[in-house]
């Protein structure tokens, strides 16, 4: 994702083994074994990509939920979202 779109659908690419431990996020890349984990906002973020929210309903519950300005936010979503497409975690669709 190289823009914020936020009609776009992130999907969980594949079979992305997660596990929460303490509010964090684990999950691997089965490609390379590669461990990734996100913080609690990064958690957060995750455990809404469930196929069916677009970006712009994933930022309006993150906003409902943390206290952060839209325009960091939206600058924060585009740089997560995009490396999480990098990493092959997960894929887009609109």
């Amino acid at each position: 994702m190289k823009t914020y779109d936020p009609d776009a659908v992130p999907v969980k690419a594949g079979r992305i083994p997660s596990e929460e431990v303490d509010g964090e996020i684990f999950a691997i890349t089965p490609e390379d074994g590669f461990l990734h984990n996100f913080n609690d906002v990064g958690s957060f973020i995750w455990n809404l990509i469930d196929g069916k929210q677009n970006l712009g309903e994933i930022e309006g519950r993150v906003l409902a939920e943390y206290e952060v300005e839209p325009n960091q936010l939206r600058n924060d979503l585009t740089t997560f979202f995009k490396a999480l497409g990098e990493k092959g975690l997960v894929e887009y669709r609109r």
